[in-house]
């Protein structure tokens, strides 16, 4: 049975209406969508708004290079309008309507929104929809309304940033969510606020397969099939641990350490991309490198995000790392990434 939310946020800054939709009952498990969070599906209610969607693509899908590889943020397939039912069951989709057209893909997405809506976006001159769960749980669909082609080109240009944004936040949140419909190993997040202070959302398939090592401060957690490693390590320090996340040369020394003692692996300065981030709540600074095992013939990419804690004296990173020869990366690190996302130094989450 479909469940109806809504709620209007008017962005004046970015000029778009958004809307938190109609969908699913998200503690259901049926009617999940398939696929990736990669898969992007591209609908346009005119043959003629190609262009547009082409240029604004362009802009939207990022890369981002793992290694030697680069790999855009999202993998789109376009659908014209008689042809797009199939992108009704992606994760992700984005839709392109000129109102008053009067085809397919403007009736669908008409009776997808709340009426008030849809008279908003008509009355109102278009504007910019998210909806979750359109069709099937885990979905969002954003819709780029306008009854003209050239505003329409306008709203895409002008919230470019701001729809990438919605899409890498929607992920990360469907990403959670299914993670604590399936379960997730409450004792292990347990002992690890109990003994050390953080707290971090921990999937079932996730063990444990580094405690403590030779009584070096980490943890380590694996996935495999292929291998997906979360690693938690920290430092005490005498000065402000905020101080310290400004010397990156620091910083690379304690990751350099954690490849030691946990990894056994070698890594690769010439590779490191150093920025200023948000993980969750948490101020953090991001590494993001490329390693080599000293155990077998293999490597691949990692990143790492170190947290201040100053209640604690304390610096945390909690390292990511991906070995999948051959396939794609983006996909697992986004997951990864959500996960990291729930870390905590100051209380359990609910």
């Amino acid at each position: 049975m479909l469940r109806v939310t809504t709620s209007f946020f008017l962005l004046f800054s970015l000029g778009f209406l958004l809307l938190t939709g109609c969908g699913y009952d998200e503690n259901k498990g049926i009617f999940m969508a398939p696929g990736s969070y990669s898969d992007l599906a591209v609908v346009v209610s005119d043959n003629n708004l190609n262009p547009l969607a082409n240029r604004f693509l362009a802009e939207l899908n990022t890369s981002k290079k793992f290694v030697i590889k680069e790999e855009t943020n999202f993998m789109p397939d376009f659908f014209q309008p008689d042809r797009f039912d199939p992108a009704k069951n992606y994760k992700n989709s984005i839709f392109l309507v000129r109102i008053g057209d009067g085809g397919s893909v403007e009736s669908t997405i008409r009776k997808a929104l709340p009426k008030e809506t849809w008279n908003r976006l008509r009355e109102g001159g278009g504007g910019v929809v998210k909806l979750n769960d359109p069709w099937a749980s885990y979905q969002l669909a954003v819709v780029v309304a306008s009854r003209d082609r050239n505003n329409l080109g306008s709203l895409l240009t002008k919230n470019t940033q701001a729809i990438r944004e919605i899409f890498a936040k929607s992920s990360r949140e469907r990403i959670l969510r299914r993670n604590r419909y399936e379960g997730l190993d409450t004792a292990l997040m347990d002992d690890h606020w109990n003994r050390f202070s953080f707290f971090m959302e921990l999937p079932l398939e996730f063990e444990r397969i580094q405690f403590m090592p030779d009584g070096y401060p980490g943890v380590e957690m694996m996935k495999k099939g292929p291998s997906r490693g979360i690693t938690i390590s920290w430092m005490q320090t005498s000065e402000n641990p905020q101080e310290v996340l400004l010397r990156r040369d620091e910083l690379q020394d304690m990751r350099v350490k954690i490849g030691d003692r946990l990894h056994n692996e070698e890594l690769h300065p010439e590779t490191f991309v150093w920025s200023d981030e948000t993980l969750g709540n948490n101020p953090c600074v991001k590494v993001e490198g490329a390693w080599t095992s000293r155990k077998f013939s293999g490597g691949g990419a990692f990143w790492s995000y170190f947290v201040a804690a100053p209640e604690l004296n304390r610096i945390y990173c909690i390292d990511l790392l991906v070995y999948a020869p051959g396939m794609d990366k983006m996909n697992f690190f986004r997951h990864l990434e959500a996960i990291a996302s729930t870390f905590s130094t100051t209380r359990p989450q609910p």
